[in-house]
């Protein structure tokens, strides 16, 4: 399991912040509304919520995340309550929110139909959840297929079976028996940096690259995985002499069964 906590995600959580946005504008949280943010990360998208006035609970797996928003929702005048949980087991009652928020945070879960339960459990029975997954394409993807491949050789070991969450008929298939009804949007994150090295040699402070560079290491492989990353994302790159390139995403909207 991974440790969010671990690294610099705040790098990575700045460039999500506009995905977050886009949540919200679709959520449309308002005063009053109860809103819950599942693998809050640093906030985003609870303290986007916080900010129309909604009443906003965030909950992280990753303890110094969650200090971290509290310390951001303090530095930004707003309120919202952060609270260290699992997706698979959420410290909160049963229909207690309007609005549920996951922006690439529900999907790193190890048991994608118990996280789902979660979300309807809290649910209040005209309330509404939004899901954000990756879509497998675009030059990111390529990038860490290529990682993926590395620490194959690395390892010995097939990289693990992940739920296809940018499937509509997979995500069917968990959220249906909750009682829910699906709706599916596409999106797309604009990432910009300085260049392709930079991005690439930021992202060795991610968690996730952070669990498997020690072992790359091992096996003297991150020299030239290093050049393959680069060359995957120049290939897609819109942005000489800077990087910019795009991530396709998507958003299920869940709302209770008529």
């Amino acid at each position: 399991m991974v440790d969010w906590g671990k690294g610099r995600y705040e790098q990575t959580a700045a460039e999500l912040e506009p995905a977050a946005e886009a949540v919200i504008a679709m959520a449309a949280p308002t005063a009053g509304d109860r809103v819950l943010d599942v693998a809050c990360g640093t906030g985003n998208a609870a303290l986007l919520a916080a900010a129309r006035g909604a009443d906003v609970v965030g909950v992280d797996s990753a303890e110094r995340l969650v200090a971290v928003a509290r310390q951001r929702a303090a530095e930004a005048g707003l309120f919202a309550e952060f609270l260290v949980g699992d997706a698979a087991a959420l410290p909160v009652a049963d229909a207690s929110f309007d609005i549920v928020l996951s922006v690439f945070g529900v999907i790193f879960a190890a048991d994608p139909a118990q996280a789902v339960n979660e979300v309807a459990r809290v649910l209040r029975s005209d309330g509404r959840a939004y899901i954000t997954a990756w879509v497998p394409a675009g030059p990111i993807n390529a990038m860490l297929t290529v990682v993926g491949r590395a620490v194959g050789r690395a390892t010995g070991a097939a990289p693990p079976k992940r739920f296809a969450w940018s499937d509509t008929d997979a995500v069917r298939s968990i959220v249906e028996p909750c009682g829910l009804a699906l709706r599916t949007t596409h999106g797309e994150l604009e990432i910009r940096a300085a260049s392709p090295e930079a991005y690439v040699d930021a992202g060795r402070e991610h968690p996730m690259a952070m669990d498997v560079w020690p072992i790359l290491e091992r096996a003297g492989l991150l020299d030239s995985l290093r050049e393959e990353m680069i060359h995957e994302l120049a290939a897609g790159n819109e942005g000489a002499p800077g990087l910019l390139i795009r991530s396709p995403y998507v958003v299920h909207e869940l709302r209770r069964s008529p």
